[in-house]
């Protein structure tokens, strides 16, 4: 098997497998009961905590477990835009459906900043978009379909220095574990992030904070009163093995970047292609359009061959009509109907991707020998 699939879900590291049975088995006790037992669990989830708030440098916010990267976002969109009816938010057209969905529910007006031809975001035209009734401003820092960095490091205090009321929140499901992230440095609001993108759990995320944030869920008073119910101690566990491995190993991003560029040499001996993915990007995501082909159509070809890959985010897989990214790029309906996503991961080799070309290219010869008749 060649998974290339990277982006809806990583394979769990060993080490991360093995801390999820050590809570299962042995360390089973809610964390909330007064006895020894459950005491001893949550030491060592708080410890878990902790851990995690120091690999992010986070040392002036809070750190909240959440079921994931939507459940982060909604909880940081919800609690920035909550009662703030005749004000507005700002970010951009291309972003995930737990960010834009949650903004066209709100009673608050949305506007949404363009992408140019090259998948990125003008910080002119972002700020344009600001102003003193701006109350979040929320942005990407990896794009999940094309890969496009927004170079959140450098933006972020300039849009607090001009407007230090906005609250600011970055996505950063497909950033961690790939690109360093400094929470403090950076200066942020929110920032949301998801285990099983970085080899870790599904089910487990978190949401680094700077200050409070308004309950999301009522009950027992757990998360600080932030998410009430019983923690999910197994998936705790498996993020912490997952972000030990990446204190331990780091982020390994020159290799990362010689894997994408051996993907692209062998993607742009292809004619009739148009490649979406435009520096700055991640290492770990290339957005591919090729003319006369069907991308679910070649996607099924592969898999018959037990190589996988994607034609959007799987978030988005279920939606009906064009994809809103490939739009905004202005792509014709020949190449938007041609689009697959490959995602690599620290796992992919040379060898796996010199693989998937060779059967990507027999799968895209076979197609246009049907459509170009």
């Amino acid at each position: 098997m060649i998974y290339l699939d990277n982006c809806a879900t990583t394979r769990p590291r060993q080490s991360v497998i093995d801390a999820m049975t050590v809570a299962l088995r042995e360390d089973f006790s809610n964390p909330s009961s007064l006895h020894q037992f459950g005491y001893d669990v949550s030491k060592k989830k708080e410890a878990i905590r902790e851990s995690i708030k120091d690999y992010f440098n986070c040392r002036s916010g809070e750190l909240y477990f959440t079921s994931g990267g939507t459940e982060s976002n909604n909880t940081a969109l919800r609690s920035a835009v909550q009662n703030k009816s005749g004000k507005n938010v700002v970010t951009t057209n291309i972003e995930h459906p737990s960010i834009l969905n949650v903004l066209k529910a709100a009673d608050i007006e949305l506007r949404q900043v363009a992408i140019d031809e090259t998948g990125h975001i003008p910080f002119d035209a972002l700020m344009d978009a600001v102003d003193e009734d701006t109350v979040l401003v929320s942005l990407f820092h990896v794009n999940n379909e094309l890969g496009s960095i927004n170079p959140v490091e450098e933006w972020v205090p300039k849009i607090k220095a001009a407007y230090p009321t906005a609250k600011i929140h970055v996505d950063g499901v497909q950033a961690v574990g790939k690109l360093p992230v400094d929470f403090d440095t950076m200066g942020c609001d929110f920032y949301s992030f998801s285990g099983h993108k970085f080899h870790g759990p599904k089910g487990i995320g978190g949401l680094l904070v700077k200050k409070s944030v308004k309950p999301f869920i009522y009950g027992g008073g757990q998360e600080m009163g932030m998410r009430s119910g019983t923690e999910n101690i197994p998936g705790i566990y498996g993020l912490g093995a997952a972000f030990d491995a990446l204190k331990e190993e780091g982020i390994a991003l020159e290799n990362a970047e010689a894997r994408m560029a051996h993907l692209r040499a062998g993607i742009e001996t292809m004619d009739a292609i148009s490649i979406n993915s435009h520096a700055p990007a991640s290492p770990y995501i290339l957005n591919v359009s090729i003319a006369d082909t069907r991308g679910e159509v070649l996607l099924h070809m592969l898999e018959e061959k037990e190589i996988y890959i994607s034609t959007s985010s799987a978030c988005s897989s279920h939606r009906t009509g064009k994809n809103p990214i490939l739009t905004a790029l202005g792509l014709s309906d020949n190449l938007a109907e041609g689009t697959i996503r490959i995602c690599l991961s620290r796992e992919t080799t040379t060898e796996e991707i010199d693989i998937f070309i060779r059967e990507l290219k027999d799968a895209v010869d076979t197609v246009r020998a049907i459509i170009r008749r």
